[in-house]
């Protein structure tokens, strides 16, 4: 993040603002209450998330992410088609049943992927701990939004402002110390 911060703001922007807080909130608040479309939306996020990794590095940031929303929407438009909602009633009433302990996991695995923001090589201490702690709570947030609402782009603008948030303060505080 330090680097992208250094040598290209607008990039941080996007992908923090922009991406993640759309692909996160796909592959952690989609099973949380889910309707239909939350089922496809987290059959669709994990494989995009790993196949960015296949993307080669030298590609534009921009062509890369132009890629992967064609891609994203390509595979929820099929996946919408092939797979019909009764297929998907059993799963979206069990998870619904268990919204709290979904609400829970969901709320751990988001701060516990947050660590590689902090940390190259994995060491739990309390640094660490402190760190995870608010990603953890804040997932919880972003979770008891989607109940609320039922909708996953509730919890998708609440993190984009979060993030938002941080980086429009990391870039100004970047430009004060250049001036």
């Amino acid at each position: 993040m330090r680097e992208l911060l250094k040598n290209n703001p607008l990039k941080l922007f996007v992908l923090a603002v922009i991406f993640a807080p759309i692909i996160e909130e796909m592959m952690f608040r989609t099973l949380i209450k889910p309707s239909h479309s939350d089922i496809i939306l987290l059959l669709c996020s994990w494989p995009l998330f790993y196949s960015n990794k296949f993307i080669p590095a030298d590609v534009h940031w921009v062509i890369k992410l132009g890629f992967i929303a064609i891609f994203l929407f390509t595979v929820f438009t099929i996946l919408k088609q092939l797979i019909p909602e009764h297929r998907t009633l059993k799963v979206r009433n069990f998870l619904s049943r268990n919204a709290t302990v979904v609400l829970i996991v969901s709320s751990l695995l988001f701060g516990m992927v947050h660590i590689n923001n902090y940390v190259d090589t994995f060491v739990l201490n309390a640094a660490l701990i402190a760190l995870i702690i608010p990603r953890i709570i804040s997932g919880f947030m972003m979770g008891l939004l989607k109940i609320k609402n039922e909708n996953i782009a509730w919890p998708m603008a609440l993190h984009a402002m979060n993030n938002g948030f941080v980086i429009i303060i990391l870039i100004f505080s970047k430009t004060m110390e250049n001036s």
